[in-house]
């Protein structure tokens, strides 16, 4: 008799659990409804020898591969010394935006020095890493 109380109530789980997704909708949505791909011209870049205290700045462009409209989230860099603008507005399929980063070296010590700045938008991946270098030199 234990058996069978036991195999009834096993039963009745596994009816209950099945039937707890019967009335969730199904979507047609994919995930590449929502996210489109990103392509940059160069994600690394070297601005060379500059003096301490300059302020140097590069364009990074970039094309939207993919098929929906690009939006750029939030660009963030590493450093404080770095200041980024970028393409606000969305960027059509096949259409180019662009990210500007201004790069202070006033507070940098001497040396070589890489920087890093993080592209996050709605594209796989989410998030991009560009990347720059320079050579601080004394005046």
């Amino acid at each position: 008799m234990k058996r069978f109380g036991f195999l009834t109530i096993l039963w009745a789980v596994v009816f209950v659990a099945s039937s707890c997704h019967s009335g969730e909708k199904k979507t047609t949505e994919t995930v590449t409804d929502t996210v489109t791909s990103i392509e940059f011209d160069n994600k690394l870049y070297s601005f060379g020898q500059v003096v301490k205290g300059e302020i140097v700045e590069h364009t990074y462009f970039f094309t939207n591969t993919g098929n929906i409209d690009l939006i750029i989230d939030e660009v963030d860099p590493s450093c404080g010394c770095t200041t980024p603008e970028w393409t606000k507005e969305p960027v059509k399929p096949g259409e180019k935006g662009k990210i500007r980063v201004k790069f202070d070296t006033q507070h940098q010590s001497l040396g070589n020095k890489t920087k890093q700045v993080a592209v996050y938008s709605n594209t796989v991946p989410s998030r991009n890493l560009l990347q720059f270098s320079a050579q601080v030199v004394a005046e």
